[in-house]
């Protein structure tokens, strides 16, 4: 392969492989390096640094923060950041705790309904990672206890957006959230454009210090693909490819990649 998939997941949020067996499997499938990116957590950054280490593989520290503006959902990667500069910045902070809030009464709701659930239950489907529960885990709890067969079926149920025990999750303004990985020493991305909406937003991020732009994409058809390919050169981004990886079957690991050349481009975007 031909370079870096900068878009992965790990069960640090809702991915289901431990951030050292994915630096393991990125090396084994022959890509040039890796970049977790998990949501609104780098809880499994040091874990993957370690292992990136002693097998002397490339790792970029990352994080993918999830943002909202208006109706439209805008999620912001960012690359090559202190993480524990980013675990402390207040907003981080009260992410997190609003995590384990929203865990809660997702739970309250499901009991309502006639459940017998417990946090502590989300907690251990989240391996033991309460900074960074969501919905996936809640489901994957459900499934344990016999309340489904599928955690497709829970999100289908009950989890999903306008299902009984949906509960939203907060998230930044998408410029605050440039703001944040900037602050922390990294540089921000935009993820996947094409999925969520928004373009509208992009001048702003720009002028914010954007520095590129995910333009492949697994939900990226090629109409969208030379779209935003058009608007990074334009503007002097970078753009990235990534797989978005989370489980095994699901976009697979290393099916869209960033070339060096890029991830260059992306560095000197980086103060």
């Amino acid at each position: 392969m031909t370079g870096f998939d900068t878009h992965v997941h790990s069960d640090a949020s809702d991915g289901q492989c431990s951030p050292a067996r994915l630096v393991e499997k990125a090396r084994d499938l022959g890509l040039l390096g890796i970049a977790i990116t998990d949501h609104d957590t780098m809880a499994g950054i040091e874990e993957a640094q370690k292992r990136a280490g002693e097998l002397d593989y490339p790792f970029i520290a990352g994080v993918e923060l999830s943002a909202q503006h208006g109706e439209h959902e805008v999620h912001i990667l960012g690359y090559w950041l202190d993480h524990r500069q980013l675990d402390g910045h207040p907003r981080m902070i009260e992410m997190r705790e609003s995590r384990l809030t929203r865990c809660q009464e997702i739970v309250d709701r499901l009991n309502r309904l006639g459940f017998k659930l417990d946090v502590t239950d989300v907690i251990d489907a989240a391996n033991g990672k309460a900074q960074s529960l969501g919905r996936p885990h809640v489901a994957k709890a459900m499934v344990k206890k016999g309340y489904a067969d599928s955690m497709k079926e829970v999100f289908a149920k009950w989890l999903s957006c306008g299902a009984p025990a949906y509960v939203p999750r907060m998230k930044l303004d998408p410029l605050e959230a440039v703001e944040i990985i900037r602050s922390a020493g990294g540089v921000a991305v935009l993820a996947h454009p094409g999925v969520g909406g928004g373009d509208y937003l992009i001048p702003c991020l720009i002028r914010a210090g954007l520095g590129g732009i995910e333009v492949y994409h697994r939900e990226h058809n090629r109409m969208a693909e030379r779209k935003y390919l058009q608007i990074a050169r334009a503007h002097g981004l970078a753009a990235l490819g990534g797989s978005d990886f989370h489980a095994p079957g699901f976009r697979e690991l290393g099916c869209r990649v960033t070339t060096l050349g890029q991830l260059a481009l992306l560095a000197q975007h980086k103060e």
